[in-house]
């Protein structure tokens, strides 16, 4: 008895130690949290600023223009997780972070160009109809 009770009293430090090294984003200093939601910040504008400004060289696809403004913007989340490793944050809550923010806006992002090259699509097939029709 004497031998369960001592390996549950060492489990339990144990694992509160770990507990207590576990750092989470919540858990940064107020300088860091901003500097962190500065970070994010940045990036979705980087996101939204990319979607706005027309590309100069021709792509061939709404894949390949959500590709391009991802890379564009992967260095923000290279400085999300620079900072947050470099407040020990846990490392596969840094990873994790940083795979649902780049899936959030991959996602919107792909949404978005879609929506606008079939509204492009759209557009123009109204155009040549408008082209077709006699005058009255």
């Amino acid at each position: 008895m004497k031998i369960t009770l001592f390996t549950a009293a060492l489990m339990a430090a144990s694992t509160l130690a770990v507990a207590k090294d576990y750092v989470t984003p919540a858990d940064l200093s107020a300088d860091a949290s901003d500097k962190m939601y500065s970070i994010l910040t940045q990036y979705n504008s980087c996101m939204m600023q990319s979607r706005l400004k027309p590309m100069v060289e021709e792509i061939k696809s709404g894949q390949d223009l959500a590709n391009k403004i991802m890379q564009g913007c992967e260095t923000h989340l290279d400085a999300l997780k620079t900072h947050l490793g470099g407040n020990n944050v846990e490392p596969t809550l840094v990873e994790g972070m940083a795979k649902k923010m780049r899936s959030r806006a991959a996602r919107k992002l792909m949404t978005d160009t879609m929506n606008n090259l079939a509204a492009q699509a759209n557009a123009a097939g109204n155009a040549e109809k408008m082209q077709e029709k006699p005058a009255e």
